[in-house]
């Protein structure tokens, strides 16, 4: 049983690697993973301790529940990671792009002062904002909930908080690309 608690304290130190890494990731949420880990990283190390000095079979089952239940590393701890990265990526992101679109919006309403048609590049940076805010609606709510799940025995009701997660990040990041594609559309049609 060290060797699975080894494996969960190498993807302990991978994550804390991840979130040193994030570059996009906000201050609050950088110090709630850090200390997520931090304490898992604490209490598995102890819990390794014990399964060495444990010879009774009742013991080692205890201990393997607790290496499973009490801290969730691969159910619930890589998803906070993974997900609360990603999520402050792309919001980082959505802020950069509306940036870009206030920057397009300004020439385009410059081009359409001099007497050029901009209907279509209109018609892109409406669908480029449309795209930012699904963005930002889809991310909406779930990376607190995710945040605020504690591990437990019912690795269902875990998953349950994930998955909305996970969907959250992978519609906002399709939103995003398509934010993207509007605003070359757009800046390609301004030359």
């Amino acid at each position: 049983m060290t060797a699975r608690i080894d494996g969960r304290l190498h993807t302990l130190d991978a994550l804390k690697v991840a979130v040193t890494g994030a570059t996009t990731l906000r201050g609050t949420h950088r110090g709630t993973l850090s200390n997520l880990i931090s304490a898992d990283v604490t209490g598995l190390t102890a819990l390794r301790a014990k399964v060495a000095a444990d010879s009774a079979a009742a013991d080692l089952r205890a201990d393997e529940r607790s290496m499973v239940q009490d801290y969730r590393v691969y159910l619930l701890v890589v998803p906070k990671v993974r997900y609360t990265i990603a999520t402050d990526a792309e919001l980082a992101a959505i802020d950069r792009l509306r940036t870009v679109h206030d920057t397009l919006a300004a020439a385009v309403a410059k081009d359409k002062a001099a007497g050029r048609d901009v209907s279509q590049q209109e018609a892109e940076l409406a669908d480029l904002a449309a795209q930012l805010d699904a963005g930002g609606s889809a991310l909406a709510g779930h990376l607190d909930a995710l945040l605020a799940q504690a591990p437990g025995p019912d690795a269902a009701a875990i998953a349950a908080v994930v998955a909305p997660a996970r969907t959250a990040v992978r519609t906002a990041r399709l939103d995003l690309g398509k934010a993207v594609a509007d605003a070359k559309r757009v800046r390609d049609q301004l030359r």
